[in-house]
């Protein structure tokens, strides 16, 4: 994703200038959205509902752009057919058996040993074999991996957090405004009594 990092975010920051709203904090959570394992559609909805925030009209326009940009820059996956490697794989293993096929030959005395161990072994009753299949995961060291979901669950955590940042500044961009309209109105009423004392 370097390549796509490089190319997109440059423009997504301009984009969101040019949209007149905060690229830092819109910016991050947008590449979050794209970053992720979602379909085109989620990321669609997802971008909807950031834009819808910012924008009050054409905005199935902004977000096919966005994802138009974001597909032209992302790298494109060079895949080898699977047929090639498991034809390569194939080969591979065959030369390597060619080389290491040699019969040996048991002698009467090891052909009687060898007989032996496996009538030995082959005597395991079901019940006995049950029993070692029942402990075997009682039994088992490994743990679960659980990569794949933390990871996963940072990703939702950070596009989480960067959608209430955004949030955040929208509700404190509309403060603002409110509190400079409040401003221009209190200067309007002082003009006004101003402006009425000197008439006096």
């Amino acid at each position: 994703m370097a390549a796509s990092v490089s190319e997109f975010e440059p423009w997504l920051s301009a984009k969101l200038k040019s949209l007149k709203t905060d690229e830092g904090v819109f910016g991050n959570y947008i590449s979050g959205i794209l970053e992720s394992e979602d379909s085109v559609d989620e990321k669609k909805d997802a971008l909807e509902g950031i834009l819808s925030e910012i924008l009050e009209s054409d905005i199935s326009e902004h977000i096919n752009e966005i994802i138009e940009k974001w597909e032209s820059c992302k790298p494109k996956e060079v895949l080898k057919p699977v047929a090639d490697v498991d034809i390569q794989l194939a080969k591979l293993l065959e030369s390597q058996s060619l080389a290491t096929t040699t019969r040996r030959e048991y002698t009467d005395e090891e052909k009687k040993i060898r007989e032996a161990i496996l009538s030995q072994y082959s005597q395991l009753s079901d019940n006995e074999e049950d029993q070692c299949n029942a402990e075997e995961p009682e039994s088992s060291d490994l743990v679960k991996n659980t990569n794949a979901l933390d990871v996963a669950a940072a990703a939702k955590e950070r596009r989480e957090q960067a959608r209430l940042e955004a949030q955040r500044k929208k509700e404190k961009d509309r403060e603002d405004r409110e509190k400079q309209k409040q401003l221009k109105e209190e200067k309007k009423e002082k003009r006004k009594t101003q402006k009425g004392e000197r008439k006096r």
